[in-house]
């Protein structure tokens, strides 16, 4: 509940400070090239994982021009969380998240058929949720220097 509370109020205080859409799409892109490596590999997975904390898992999942998208999970002893998926506009600098779990991807695919209003509102909590988390990582000691390819072993019949 106490996480839950917090981000409510930092959701309240962005409002109120007027921070757009567009904003945490421009401060998310920031934030994302300060924890993540230079080059990922595509549908390559990497890790970072900090003393004593879980291990943060990326995997570059399409790559085009000028965007690319990404899943992140974080992944604790027994169990990992709902994968992220983060789509990267990088001709002008801007990360969207697209999806936090089940639930969002099958709003978005809703298309025309949900209410606008309420698209709009959840696209403007998931990306102040992505920068509040982001923040929160660098905080946690995540750092673009940590990540390791991890080696993805082929199955043979």
């Amino acid at each position: 509940m106490l996480v839950k509370d917090r981000y409510w109020r930092y959701q309240q205080w962005a409002q109120q400070q007027n921070i757009g859409l567009q904003d945490w799409h421009e401060d998310n892109f920031k934030l994302l090239m300060r924890i993540l490596p230079s080059s990922l590999p595509q549908n390559g997975e990497m890790v970072c994982q900090p003393p004593q904390k879980p291990m943060l898992r990326v995997v570059l999942s399409e790559v085009f021009k000028y965007t690319s998208e990404m899943q992140l999970s974080m992944c604790f002893d027994d169990e990992s969380s709902d994968l992220m998926v983060v789509r990267i506009y990088h001709d002008v600098k801007l990360a969207e998240l697209r999806y936090a779990n089940e639930f969002d991807r099958l709003y978005q695919q809703l298309g025309g058929r949900a209410d606008s209003r309420l698209k709009a509102q959840r696209r403007y909590s998931l990306n102040c949720f992505l920068n509040k988390w982001l923040k929160h990582l660098i905080i946690k000691g995540y750092a673009k220097s940590d990540w390791q390819a991890v080696e993805v072993l082929e199955v043979t019949g």
